[in-house]
């Protein structure tokens, strides 16, 4: 079964961070394109100016990585899923499910909508370094990568 990729491990595959090299070799051994949602093209674009910002990639790096990724898409290295009504209504069973846990599981919007886009692929495991992500996840019976 295919895994489902936060933004949060995509970005590992184009800016170096400490566990960079675990998520670039599950890539080299992938037989199939990487399963994330159509929301991580604009995560990402914004995740690349604020590591530019913060000083993490060189100036004038973040357009450069994303026309990177970009051409990743193109070359269908990504599967990028649709965001529609579906994937909303899902999120919002995962939001009252998390909200009515005791202890309630903080999830965010977009981590939701993550893990609802998984979830309706099909996916049986998601990779997400966010910790509340990943909880909600396990909570769905979702493997974590």
């Amino acid at each position: 079964m295919a895994a489902y990729w936060d933004t949060s491990c995509v970005l590992k595959l184009y800016c170096r961070e400490t566990d960079s090299r675990l998520y670039l070799g599950r890539i080299d051994v992938a037989t199939e394109p990487i399963l994330s949602s159509v929301v991580t093209v604009s995560e990402l674009a914004f995740a690349f100016h604020q590591k530019e910002l913060r000083g993490e990639i060189g100036t004038g790096a973040a357009p450069l990585l994303f026309e990177k990724f970009s051409n990743d898409v193109r070359l269908g290295r990504f599967a990028l899923l649709p965001f529609g009504e579906d994937v909303q209504e899902e999120a919002r069973r995962i939001a009252s499910l998390c909200y009515a846990c005791d202890p309630v599981v903080p999830l965010r919007t977009m981590d939701g909508l993550h893990l609802a886009t998984a979830r309706l692929a099909g996916c049986n495991e998601v990779l997400s370094t966010d910790s509340r992500m990943r909880q909600a996840a396990g909570l769905l019976g979702m493997k974590l990568g």
